[in-house]
């Protein structure tokens, strides 16, 4: 939640206790609550804690930020705090006022015992909502609580509050028990439930291209849930004039249908602002028609110097966000970063790498596509890079006594894998469904199928084409949607003669070696090709990537189930640079 201001303030009958307040931003201490641990703030005198006290513990903690100590103070210690935690963490306001008001009399409730209870929208009081009447046979834990209103004041962005009253039930000591505050999810907030969280969104903007061009998902329909994002996030240099607090999902974070928004400031208050994001309305075009001829594709367009996203297009009725959260197999073009840690390691383009027909490690026989299935004679480094030999890979990575880690701290160090990326609309670690895309192998075996891009190795054309960009300029830098966005993903620049050899590399891909579909647009364009299977039963995907120092352009592609990389992939590249005017 930030920094936070803390200013609680307890108005009660005729014991009100004082509470010690202290800023807790930075370096500063937090505040003091009226009681410590479960045991509530007592005066002079007193034999333990009230329930009173108990509940100026329990908004003291949840004000200062402190969860764990607030879930202390209830009847379901494990839950409420971290229940406490997902909700403001969600909400995140900048402070948060809580003010404890007079013990009230209140119906005693029945059924009320849940750990992240609910209260309807009627207004109802958390914790006392009616239900049967108690009898001596089945008498409520409720009926002797101490029952306390209070009012929360959440502030945002632009000095914007959200103001309401709320309430909890106390029950009383019980033994060696203290007063517990008894915990519902709707103490939080008297609409909250159990399976509900809270939002506070800002109003859509109109999003538009690096050039001014409104976009719109009914023109591009594989930007649609990019755009939605973009919609509401905060243009540079404004303040929110306005917000919704929605009632989400818990699992899925869309508004739950039929709750409604509480609205905050102004509705519709945008004064005629615009988000200006990175696309290129022209690139997601042509990017867009160039995948028309292949189900299930995806193809993301980057600008290399600094990292923007030029165009994210996906053909794919079961994935529309394939360019972006596919996880598949890299395939050879994986080898950019296999090379990457070889030349780093001292090898150079004209030593020796091996393309046998097959190579053996452990229990695993890899083979090479069929074309080189007999092997290649004499490949060095550069020739098994432009030809695509998987054993190459295999007896240069082994023979080169490449520790089990070193392809994942290059692709960490060096390409910022393996580290969730915010292209300004939330962070996620795309292409992998954990949080590495190049876990590091625990085995030789294993190892020697990630040097040609196989093993547990997963990506997306996104995460792709951002190695395509790395090669272009020497630096990572991460994509990102809006421009200046500060991005928190870093890796460190390669090495001069690295990148130089790598881009020797990837331009002899297309006029030596498997990239043809490419050849004639661009005397600084390089590629490479890839083929992958993402298992035993799925075919061949088709991948391609490649890079333009000179038009400041990276891209990949993937075409799910369409043979090696030059049969779909490739086409589909050069179909988009002709149709931008990038050849």
């Amino acid at each position: 939640m930030g920094s936070r201001r803390v200013l609680l303030a307890i108005a009660a009958t005729a014991t009100s206790l004082a509470v010690v307040t202290a800023g807790c931003s930075g370096g500063g201490s937090k505040p003091k609550p009226a009681a410590n641990g479960a045991q509530g703030s007592t005066t002079a005198g007193d034999s333990g804690p009230t329930p009173q006290s108990v509940a100026e513990a329990f908004l003291a903690a949840w004000q200062a930020g402190d969860y764990t100590k607030a879930g202390s103070y209830t009847d379901l210690p494990d839950k409420a705090g971290p229940r406490l935690k997902q909700v403001m963490t969600s909400l995140a306001p900048k402070t948060v006022e809580l003010k404890l008001g007079a013990q009230v009399n209140a119906p005693a409730p029945a059924n009320s015992s849940s750990a992240s209870g609910s209260a309807g929208s009627s207004g109802t009081p958390a914790g006392a909502t009616p239900g049967a009447p108690s009898s001596s046979s089945t008498p409520n834990p409720l009926d002797n609580a101490a029952h306390f209103n209070f009012s929360v004041t959440d502030t945002f962005d632009g000095d914007l509050k959200w103001q309401y009253t709320s309430a909890m039930a106390v029950l009383p000591a019980n033994g060696n028990t203290p007063p517990l505050v008894h915990f519902a999810s709707a103490i939080i907030n008297p609409q909250l439930s159990a399976a509900s969280n809270l939002k506070a969104v800002p109003p859509s903007v109109p999003v538009a291209d690096r050039n001014g061009v409104v976009l719109t998902g009914q023109a591009h329909p594989s930007l649609s849930s990019i755009l939605a994002k973009l919609a509401i996030a905060k243009p540079a240099n404004s303040t929110a004039a306005s917000l919704q607090i929605q009632f989400v999902d818990n699992n899925t974070g869309n508004q739950i249908p039929g709750s409604t928004p509480i609205q905050i400031g102004a509705q519709n208050s945008t004064g005629g602002l615009q988000l200006s994001s990175s696309l290129d309305d022209k690139i997601q075009t042509q990017a867009e028609k160039a995948l028309q001829p292949y189900p299930n594709s995806g193809m993301v367009v980057i600008k290399p110097s600094t990292g923007e996203i030029l165009a994210i297009a996906s053909n794919a009725k079961d994935n529309p966000k394939l360019a972006t959260m596919a996880t598949r197999a890299p395939g050879s073009t994986f080898k950019t970063v296999t090379s990457t840690a070889l030349l780093l390691a001292g090898m150079k383009l004209t030593d020796p790498a091996d393309c046998t027909p097959t190579v053996t490690v452990g229990s695993q026989t890899y083979h090479n596509d069929e074309g080189l299935a007999n092997g290649l004679s004499g490949a060095n480094l550069l020739t098994a890079y432009e030809m695509s030999c998987n054993t190459s890979f295999v007896n240069a990575a082994l023979g080169h006594n490449l520790a089990l880690d070193t392809l994942t701290k290059t692709a960490h160090d060096y390409y910022g894998m393996n580290q969730p990326w915010d292209l300004g609309i939330g962070a996620a670690t795309y292409g992998t469904p954990g949080q590495q895309q190049v876990p590091a192998a625990d085995g030789r075996d294993l190892f020697a199928a990630e040097a040609f891009g196989q093993g547990r190795i997963t990506m997306s054309p996104l995460t792709m084409a951002s190695v395509a960009a790395t090669v272009a300029t020497g630096q990572f830098h991460q994509p990102i949607l809006i421009p200046g966005f500060q991005a928190p993903a870093k890796a460190q620049p390669l090495p001069g003669d690295v990148k130089e050899n790598l881009q020797t590399m990837m331009r002899g891909v297309i006029t030596n070696g498997t990239a043809t579909s490419l050849q004639g647009i661009s005397p600084s364009l390089g590629a490479k090709t890839g083929s992958a299977e993402p298992n035993n039963k799925d075919k061949t995907d088709s991948w391609m990537i490649a890079m333009d120092p000179d038009h400041d352009i990276a891209v990949a592609a993937l075409v799910l189930n369409a043979g090696f990389g030059n049969s779909a992939a490739g086409p589909a590249i050069a179909a988009m640079m002709k149709g931008a005017g990038l050849s």
